[in-house]
């Protein structure tokens, strides 16, 4: 995975590419990464109202990781 460099080299970037085409098809947890990734402006641009987006629709989807960042 491209976010953890595991088997390929690491690459924030291309890693919100493939997490962006997963999180509009409704992957939950690939919607929660987008979160992180806006929040923590890993491969694109810090936009905190991006992410809290993308953490609820995650949430949405039951992903219990996404609510503990709408949390706090």
């Amino acid at each position: 995975m491209y976010d953890q460099g595991v088997g390929v080299e690491k690459d924030d970037i291309e890693a919100f590419g493939w997490y962006s085409k997963a999180a509009q098809q409704g992957n939950a947890k690939a919607q929660c990464a987008l979160g992180e990734m806006y929040s923590d402006s890993r491969g694109v641009e810090q936009d905190q109202k991006e992410a809290i987006e993308w953490f609820r629709k995650s949430a949405a989807h039951g992903n219990k990781r996404a609510k503990s960042f709408l949390e706090l």
